[in-house]
C-alpha cells in the first residue's frame, strides 16, 4: 500500500551520524544510492531532507515569480486603442 504525501517514516542514526531514509520513502522519491540531498534546519526541531531535484524545482519556482510578465504592453494598448476606434465609428 502506497503511502500518502506528508506520512512519517522511523529512522535510526547510527554510531557515524548517518541515518538510513526507508527504502518505501527513497523508491516513492527516486533517491538513488549515492544521490546528493539537501539538509535544512527546519522550525521546532525539524530537520527538512529533500533530493537535489526538489531543491531545484522550489528553487526555479520561486525565481519564476519573480520574472517580470511576459505580456507585452504595446500590445494591449493597440488592441484597446482598435476597440475605441471600432466603437467610436458604430456610434
Amino acid at each position: 500500500m502506497a503511502r500518502k504525501a506528508g506520512a512519517r517514516y522511523k529512522g535510526k542514526v547510527d554510531g557515524a551520524g548517518r541515518v538510513l531514509i526507508p527504502a518505501p520513502l527513497r523508491e516513492k522519491l527516486g533517491v538513488q544510492p549515492g544521490a546528493t540531498v539537501s539538509i535544512t534546519e527546519g522550525r521546532a526541531g525539524r530537520i527538512v531532507l529533500e533530493s537535489r531535484m526538489a531543491a531545484v524545482r522550489e528553487a526555479q519556482e520561486y525565481f519564476c515569480s519573480l520574472a517580470p510578465s511576459t505580456e507585452v504592453w504595446s500590445d494591449q494598448l493597440i488592441a484597446e486603442r482598435r476597440e475605441e476606434a471600432r466603437r467610436e465609428i458604430e456610434d
